[in-house]
């Protein structure tokens, strides 16, 4: 069974607890593109996301309650200080390289030498016993609560541009001042994505509300579309 047929599963699995139970449920961190693929499954029952801070990619999704109150405590958060600046791609490394899985590990906030990592509550006490290093350095890893967490700073700007057409390649081409010819070169390379789906077709149309990532690049987002004739 694939991982998107098992996570669809999971989240019916909890669903029906909660229907034939009662029981409020949650899953495990679900990505992006999960929350936006299967939200056809849980938008009309009663639900919240979560991933520890609104701007959050990685979410927990809770089944049985609209939103979350004071003793809902689904997630940790572990405060990881090295001796040097740290990367997400080591520290999420070193936390995998203890035997932790993927899908009980959210969003990872980095200044510095300083990382907060988001996770499931159940495992966080043994990632506090078992991790010791990120890479070669010694680190120090404590839990704290969500008002001690790094300040999260969004860099996402708005910009208005102009495209010769409602073409995905043109998007691409306007948003990253690249040319029509290497936008079409990455899609046909597969490394762009609409709408967390992966897209081979340069002349793909776009609309309002689109999510569009290409790797090596960054991703924006279709936010209006203010005439087009």
């Amino acid at each position: 069974m694939e991982k998107s047929d098992i996570t669809k599963s999971r989240i019916l699995d909890k669903i029906r607890v909660y229907q034939n139970k009662g029981e409020v449920t949650s899953t495990s961190f679900l990505d992006p593109r999960e929350i936006f693929e299967y939200q056809n499954l849980y938008e009309n029952v009663s639900h919240y996301l979560d991933g520890g801070y609104e701007e959050a990619e990685r979410k927990i999704l809770v089944i049985g309650k609209e939103e979350k109150d004071e003793k809902d405590d689904y997630l940790a958060i572990l405060e990881i200080i090295s001796n040097k600046n740290l990367s997400h791609r080591e520290v999420l490394g070193s936390i995998l390289g203890i035997g932790i899985k993927r899908e009980v590990v959210g969003d990872i906030i980095i200044k510095e030498n300083i990382a907060n990592v988001f996770l499931l509550k159940d495992i966080f006490k043994y990632v506090i016993q078992n991790l010791e290093r990120i890479g070669r350095e010694k680190v120090k890893v404590s839990k704290i609560n969500r008002s001690q967490m790094i300040e999260y700073i969004d860099n996402t700007k708005e910009i208005n541009v102009t495209l010769a057409s409602l073409r995905l390649d043109s998007a691409i081409s306007a948003c990253y001042g690249v040319s029509r010819e290497l936008s079409s070169e990455l899609i046909k390379n597969a490394k762009v994505n609409l709408n967390y789906k992966e897209v081979v077709n340069s002349s793909k149309a776009i609309k309002q509300g689109d999510l569009i990532s290409v790797r090596g690049y960054g991703r924006f987002e279709i936010l209006e579309i203010l005439r087009w004739n």
